[in-house]
C-alpha cells in the first residue's frame, strides 16, 4: 500500500512538474515575441501567461491556445519562438480592429508558423505582407478552418496545395497580387462554406467542378480577369446565399440551371459581357433581394421586380431602355443604337478585346480558341494578323499626321480620349448666352450653368477671368479629369477652349450640393439617418479611389460640403478638382503651396506646406461631423467653441451625445452607430496627421454603421473589411453572428456566418 501511495506521489509531483514547466514554457516564448516584435513592455510580466496576460487564453492544462496581437503594432518576421505554441487554435495579427494606429506589419516567409499543427483559426489580414510565393508553412496546418491572409501583397501562383487542408471552412486570400489559374482541386474542400478571393490576377475560367462544394454559402470571384461562360455546374449550390462575380470578362448568358440556387440572396454579375435578357426565374428565387446586372449586353424585355428585391440593371439595352445609360459602362459599345446595329436578329455581341467566339448558341467567349486547324494553319493566321496589324498602323500614322496638320492650322486640341471638345457657340446657346438664369452655382473655378446639350442636360464650369489658366496647365487638368473614372467622382463630359476662354462640362447633378442640403433648403429633401451614412459612404469611395486607385494618385485638397455634388438618387459625388494634386509617383507625400478652403483644410498642412493623404482624411472628418450634426465646421455663434471638432469632444466628454445630434434626426438614429461615426469623424480630423485613418480603414467603420442599420436594403459598396473572427467571450469560443455585408466594389460580399463583424471604435464608452 505504501508504495502504491510513493507511486501516486511521484506521478502527481511528475505532472505537476511538466505543467509548471509547460507555463513556463509558453510564458517565456510571449515573451520573447514581445521583445523580437518591440512590444509595449508592460505587456505580459509574471511567469504565469494564463493569469490575465493581454489577448492570451489558455486550456484547462495551462497550455496558450489564444493569442490575439491585432493593431498592436508588431513589426517585421514572425519569431521563431511562436513555434514553441504547440497548443495554439487561434492566432490573431490582423489590422483593421481598430481605425487608429499602431498598425501591425508582419514581414518574412511566415516559415515559423508551420510547427502550429494545432492551429484552427489563423487571421493575418490587411498586414501588407510581401511574398513572391504564397507561404508553403501553410500547406502544415492540416487542422486549420479558417485561412484569411487577404488585403495583402503575396505573389506568384494560387496554390492548389490547400486543397490538402480538408478542414479547411473559411479560405480568405482577397486583394492581393496571385495568379490563376483557379485551382478545380478547390473543389474537393467538401467542408468550405465561404471562398474570397476577389482582386487577383487569375485569368480563368470558373471551374465548373466548383459545383461539387455542396456547404458553400459565399463565393466572392470579382475583379479577378476571369473569363469564359457562367458554369451551370453552380446551380447545384444549394446552400449558396452570396455570389459576387463582377468587374470580370464573363460571357454567355445566365444559366438555366441556376434557378436552383433557391437559398441565394445577393447575386451581383454587374460590369461583364453576358448577354441574352434576364430569366423570369431569377426574379422569382424565394429569398433573393440583391440583384445587380448593371453593364452588360442584356436585352429583351425590361426586368420588372417585386417589391422585394432591389434590382440594379441600367447600362443595358432592354426594350424600351434609356439608350445613354450604356456611357456609364467601361465595354466598348456606348448606346444601345450601336449594340442593335452590331447584334442583328439577337446574334452575339463582339467577344472582350483578344478573345473569340467559343459558342454562337451561348455566346461563350474564351482566349486562344482551338478551331481544329494545324500548326501550319496558325503560323499563316498569325502572318495575315501581322499584315493587317501593319497596314493598320501606316493607316493610323497617316490619320494622326493629317490630325495634327488640321490642328496645326486651325490651333485646335482634340483633347483625350472620351472627352468631347465643345465648341462655345454651341454652350452659349444652351445656357442663353451665360445667362443668370441658368446659373446654378460658384465655385474657385467659376461659375456653373445648367444647359442641354445633344439633347442632355450638362453642368457647364465657365472660369473667371482671374482664374484663367495657362494653356498647359488647364489642358493637363483636362488629362487628369479624363483619367478618374468612379461611382463617387462627378464625371467630366468635355471642355471647351476657344480665345481664351476656358470651360469644362460635367454630368448634371440635379439634386445640388450637401452644403445647400444641410444649411440652406433644409426642407427640401429630408435627410434621415440612411440617407446621411449613404452619403458619407459615397465620399469616402470617392477619396478612396483618388488615394489607392487613380493612377498616378490624385490629393483633392478641398473636400467639404458644396464639393459633394448629389444626383437624383441621392448618390454623392466629389466635384471641383481644380486644386487636386497629382502625387509624384511612389511618393505619398509632398510639400507644396498650403489650398483649400478655412475649417476644412488640414492644420499639418498649413504648418508645414507637406501635403499627404491624410490632409483629405483631415476635411472628410469635418464634412462627416457636419453631415451628422448638421452644424457648420466653423461658427461664431457656438458658445463653447466654434470649430465644431474641438466642440464635439467637449461633448463626449460631458457624455452629452444628444446635444450633437442634428435636431431633424429626431429619435430616428441608432445611439450606438451614432456615436461610432461621432467618434470616427473626431479621429479623422486628429490634429496630428499620424492619429488620423487611412480612407480604407474609414470605410470600414462606415460600411458596418450602415450594415446595422439596414442590411436589408444594404447598398453595394467598395473595399469593405471587417473585425477578426477571433472570439472575445470568456469561454474562447468562437461566436455564431448573423451579420451580413454586402457591398459592390473594393471590394467584396462579407459573410458574418461565424464572425463579428461589427468594429468597435472604442473598447468602452
Amino acid at each position: 500500500m505504501r508504495v502504491f501511495q510513493l507511486y501516486l506521489f511521484v506521478s502527481w509531483s511528475v505532472a505537476a512538474w511538466t505543467s509548471s514547466a509547460a507555463v513556463l514554457s509558453d510564458g517565456e516564448s510571449l515573451q520573447a515575441i514581445r521583445d523580437a516584435w518591440k512590444l509595449n513592455q508592460s505587456w505580459w510580466q509574471g511567469d504565469d501567461p494564463c493569469n490575465g496576460w493581454e489577448g492570451v487564453r489558455c486550456d484547462a492544462n495551462n497550455r496558450v491556445t489564444y493569442l490575439n496581437l491585432s493593431n498592436t503594432g508588431v513589426y517585421g518576421p514572425v519569431p521563431d519562438e511562436i513555434s514553441n505554441l504547440n497548443h495554439l487554435t487561434n492566432l490573431d495579427l490582423c489590422n483593421i480592429r481598430n481605425p487608429k494606429p499602431p498598425y501591425n506589419l508582419i514581414s518574412g516567409d511566415l516559415s515559423p508558423l508551420g510547427s502550429l499543427t494545432n492551429l484552427l483559426h489563423l487571421n493575418l489580414s490587411f498586414n501588407h505582407i510581401q511574398l513572391n510565393t504564397f507561404p508553403t508553412a501553410i500547406y502544415n496546418l492540416s487542422n486549420l478552418i479558417t485561412l484569411k491572409l487577404d488585403n495583402n501583397a503575396i505573389s506568384g501562383s494560387l496554390p492548389t496545395e490547400l486543397s490538402q487542408l480538408k478542414s479547411l471552412i473559411y479560405i480568405y486570400l482577397g486583394n492581393n497580387s496571385l495568379k490563376g489559374p483557379l485551382p478545380k482541386e478547390y473543389s474537393k474542400l467538401v467542408n468550405l462554406q465561404e471562398l474570397s478571393l476577389w482582386n487577383n490576377d487569375l485569368q480563368s475560367t470558373i471551374p465548373p467542378d466548383f459545383g461539387d462544394l455542396k456547404n458553400l454559402t459565399y463565393l466572392n470571384l470579382h475583379d479577378c480577369s476571369l473569363y469564359g461562360g457562367l458554369p451551370e455546374e453552380l446551380g447545384s449550390l444549394k446552400n449558396l446565399h452570396n455570389m459576387s462575380l463582377y468587374r470580370n470578362q464573363l460571357t454567355g448568358s445566365i444559366p438555366e440551371a441556376w434557378r436552383n440556387l433557391t437559398n441565394l440572396r445577393n447575386l451581383f454579375l454587374f460590369n461583364n459581357y453576358l448577354t441574352k435578357s434576364i430569366p423570369p426565374w431569377l426574379l422569382a428565387l424565394p429569398k433573393l433581394y440583391n440583384l445587380s446586372v448593371t453593364c452588360n449586353y442584356l436585352s429583351g424585355a425590361a426586368p420588372t421586380p417585386s417589391n422585394k428585391i432591389s434590382l440594379n440593371s441600367t447600362g443595358n439595352c432592354f426594350t424600351g431602355s434609356d439608350s445613354d445609360h450604356k456611357i456609364r459602362c467601361s465595354q466598348l459599345y456606348f448606346n444601345c443604337d450601336s449594340f442593335f446595329e452590331a447584334v442583328p436578329n439577337g446574334s452575339c455581341p463582339s467577344c472582350p478585346f483578344q478573345q473569340a467566339l467559343d459558342d454562337p448558341t451561348t455566346c461563350v467567349c474564351m482566349y486562344n480558341v482551338s478551331t481544329g486547324g494545324s500548326h501550319k494553319r496558325a503560323k499563316l493566321i498569325g502572318s495575315i494578323v501581322s499584315v493587317v496589324a501593319a497596314i493598320a498602323c501606316v493607316f493610323l500614322l497617316w490619320w494622326r499626321w493629317s490630325r495634327m496638320h488640321k490642328r496645326s492650322k486651325t490651333d485646335e486640341w482634340e483633347g483625350p480620349e472620351g472627352v468631347q471638345h465643345f465648341l462655345y457657340r454651341d454652350l452659349s446657346r444652351a445656357t442663353n448666352g451665360f445667362n443668370s438664369s441658368h446659373e446654378i452655382g460658384i465655385g474657385g473655378f467659376g461659375k456653373v450653368f445648367c444647359g442641354v446639350v445633344d439633347g442632355k442636360t450638362v453642368a457647364i464650369k465657365k472660369a473667371h477671368a482671374s482664374s484663367i489658366k495657362s494653356i498647359s496647365s488647364f489642358r493637363n487638368e483636362v488629362i487628369l479629369l479624363s483619367r478618374l473614372h468612379h461611382r463617387n467622382l462627378v464625371r467630366l463630359l468635355g471642355f471647351c477652349e476657344e480665345d481664351g476662354i476656358q470651360i469644362l462640362v460635367y454630368e448634371y447633378m440635379p439634386n445640388g450640393n450637401l452644403h445647400t442640403l444641410l444649411f440652406k433648403n433644409r426642407s427640401t429633401i429630408q435627410l434621415d439617418w440612411l440617407k446621411r451614412l449613404d452619403i458619407a459612404l459615397g465620399v469616402a469611395q470617392g477619396l478612396e479611389y483618388l488615394h489607392s486607385f487613380a493612377d498616378p494618385p490624385v490629393i483633392h485638397r478641398d473636400v467639404k460640403p458644396s464639393n459633394v455634388l448629389l444626383d437624383e438618387n441621392l448618390v454623392a459625388k466629389l466635384s471641383d478638382f481644380g486644386i487636386s494634386r497629382e502625387a509624384p509617383e511612389f511618393q505619398t507625400e509632398f510639400s507644396t503651396r498650403p489650398a483649400g478652403t478655412v475649417g476644412y483644410i488640414d492644420p499639418q498642412y498649413i504648418l508645414r506646406e507637406h501635403l499627404t493623404t491624410a490632409s483629405d482624411v483631415y476635411s472628410f472628418g469635418m464634412v462627416l461631423l457636419e453631415l451628422v450634426s448638421g452644424q457648420k465646421s466653423i461658427d461664431n455663434t457656438r458658445i463653447d467653441e466654434h470649430n465644431l471638432v474641438e466642440w464635439a469632444k467637449i461633448q463626449l466628454r460631458s457624455e452629452d451625445l444628444k446635444s450633437i445630434v442634428d435636431p431633424r434626426l429626431g429619435d430616428d438614429y441608432p445611439e450606438k452607430e451614432y456615436y461610432d461615426i461621432v467618434r470616427l469623424a473626431i479621429d479623422c480630423a486628429a490634429f496630428d496627421s499620424a492619429n488620423r485613418p487611412s480612407m480604407k480603414v474609414v470605410l470600414s467603420i462606415l460600411d458596418s454603421c450602415r450594415w446595422a442599420v439596414a442590411p436589408h436594403v444594404h447598398e453595394q459598396m467598395g473595399n469593405v473589411h471587417h473585425k477578426s473572427f477571433l472570439p472575445e467571450e470568456d469561454d474562447g469560443r468562437s461566436t455564431e453572428g448573423k451579420a451580413r455585408v454586402v457591398r459592390e466594389d473594393d471590394n467584396s460580399v462579407v459573410d458574418g456566418s461565424s464572425r463579428s463583424f461589427s468594429v468597435s471604435l472604442l473598447s468602452s464608452r
